[in-house]
């Protein structure tokens, strides 16, 4: 059994989430979303109040980076003209009749099409009032991913000698990519956002787990046998993670 409770914490409204057997307070932090706190049911509230205003500086300098990405990378709205990023590039989204009876999606050097249906438009329709849009944006990207990181791997797979038992795609929240000890490498597909440099550095660095399952010296200059500017690329990544944000399932 679970429960919820809410309060406000100086300017900051909580969520208290009661757990059985939990021992420990523990804090969460996201974007546009009250504080969640997971507690026993046992925990008072003056505890966990404590617990916060040990914590405020953190959740203070944690929230002020969050006003900062959502300005550097603010939110896609599904409208004409609305950029949106594939393999690398800005592209604007735009609206094609079609004669065929469902909606989809396709790319071009400087678009994203959304084909709709001309029995489903009308000239006073808005793209964001479509009902399936996002729906079918999210499908071209993971149809998109799943065929050209397929290739990648393949591709990698021969430069380095390393085959994978599987490959699985994944739409891993804080993971790109991830190795098991069976051989199966996960990709996260949402990876079709950036550029092929760093979709081939992801997938070269999972099949170097495949021989080093650590991240040791030795794993590093496997990596850096085929990627030399990996540390360069790992940098471009973390600063623009947040361009996928919009094609998490919950958006």
């Amino acid at each position: 059994m679970s429960g919820k409770e809410t309060f406000l914490f100086a300017k900051w409204s909580v969520e208290v989430h009661r757990r059985s057997f939990r021992r420990s307070v523990s804090i969460y932090l996201y974007p546009n979303k009250p504080i969640k706190v997971i507690a026993s049911k046992s925990t008072t509230q003056k505890v966990i109040v404590d617990f916060l205003m040990a914590k405020k500086d953190w959740i203070e300098k944690n929230f002020e980076k969050f006003s900062e990405i959502a300005e550097k990378f603010p939110e896609k709205r599904i409208k004409a003209y609305e950029n949106f990023p594939f393999m690398g590039k800005e592209r604007k989204l735009k609206v094609v009749i079609t004669l065929h009876k469902k909606t989809f999606v396709s790319v071009t050097d400087e678009n994203l099409l959304l084909h709709i249906p001309r029995n489903d438009w009308s000239a006073n329709s808005l793209i964001e009032e479509h009902p399936t849009a996002l729906k079918e944006i999210r499908h071209f990207y993971k149809r998109e991913a799943v065929s050209f990181l397929s290739e990648r791997v393949l591709y990698w797979s021969e430069q380095m000698n390393l085959k994978p038992s599987q490959v699985k795609f994944r739409e891993q929240r804080t993971r790109w990519g991830s190795c098991s000890s069976k051989k199966i490498i996960n990709l996260n597909w949402r990876l079709i956002v950036f550029t092929q440099e760093i979709i081939d550095y992801v997938i070269v660095h999972e099949l170097a787990h495949l021989q080093h399952m650590n991240h040791s010296d030795r794993f590093w200059s496997l990596v850096e046998k085929y990627v030399a500017n990996y540390k360069d690329i790992m940098k471009s990544l973390k600063e623009s993670q947040y361009l996928v944000e919009f094609l998490s399932e919950n958006q």
